[in-house]
């Protein structure tokens, strides 16, 4: 007989109703300190057209949620990291583009229109689902992982160096 052990449906459903109970105890928060660093290149290593931000949100010691903000020259991208006794469990990850105005030759920078939305479930520094509103994304959502996974253990030391 052979025992073949892995995460079968019903504990992936499980572990999903966790994260979004997880991500709703969060956002429900409301005292948490924040530490924002306003200054794009010192979170990302280079500076933006528009400029960027990273602000963390703190319950006593512990780093709980992340919000990036970066401004590009046609498009704000904005990602919210959502953490668990240190480790990523979700991020919400938009784009939003400029309007560009065929008469002026140029952007508008007033009207933004949301172009991706994308919800990111991680479960021990593993993708474990998404949701995903352009192919684009579904094709690259491994490597966006990564990046998610990477940029939170550099976010979570720079925030919590910040704090103190």
């Amino acid at each position: 007989m052979t025992t073949i052990y892995g995460q079968g449906k019903q504990d992936k459903n499980l572990t999903l109703t966790q994260i979004k109970n997880m991500f709703h105890q969060i956002n429900d928060y409301k005292n948490y300190k924040t530490v924002t660093i306003v200054d794009a290149e010192e979170f990302l290593g280079h500076g933006t057209d528009n400029g960027g931000s990273l602000t963390g949100y703190f319950k006593n010691d512990t780093l709980k949620k992340i919000i990036e903000w970066v401004g590009l020259s046609n498009k704000v991208i904005q990602n919210e990291y959502y953490l668990d006794k240190g480790k990523l469990i979700f991020v919400y990850s938009t784009e939003s583009r400029y309007k560009y105005n065929d008469g002026t030759q140029s952007f508008d920078y007033s009207k933004l229109n949301i172009v991706f939305k994308g919800r990111y479930y991680f479960n021990n520094d593993k993708l474990i689902d998404t949701i995903l509103s352009d192919k684009q994304h579904i094709d690259t959502k491994q490597e966006d992982a990564t990046d998610f996974l990477t940029s939170t253990k550099d976010y979570l030391k720079l925030l919590s160096a910040k704090r103190k």
